[in-house]
């Protein structure tokens, strides 16, 4: 049996990893990944929207789950996804359920609110 996405949650996304040396050093890992973008539940304590102070400016943190339709291996922690209105989202886990088709990226986005 195959993991499906509902047609009205899908959404294609760009995969790209960046070097940590060269400043221009970007290379795209996939692209048109179908997933589906989920916040987590409420009762998830940990994963809460969170905002802190450093040096006086908020920065805001959020969590998510990206749900591969088709799992792609290529995909590492450190990568970052890359949505069609241009906000960027970090992969901070990656996990693959064993015994079925289904690829989770745990993500993060980190900003100035």
């Amino acid at each position: 049996m195959r993991f499906r996405i509902p047609p009205e949650s899908k959404e294609e996304v760009t995969v790209i990893r960046r070097s940590s040396f060269e400043r221009d050093g970007e290379e795209t890992i996939a692209e048109n990944v179908v997933c589906r973008i989920v916040p987590p539940p409420d009762s998830v304590n940990a994963r809460r929207d969170t905002v802190e102070l450093n040096s006086g400016v908020p920065i805001e943190e959020s969590h998510s789950t990206a749900l591969l339709e088709v799992p792609n291996l290529s995909i590492k922690k450190g990568d970052f996804v890359k949505r069609s209105d241009g906000s960027e989202l970090r992969v901070v886990g990656v996990l693959t359920m064993t015994g079925s088709n289904v690829m989770q990226l745990q993500l993060l986005h980190r900003g100035v609110s």
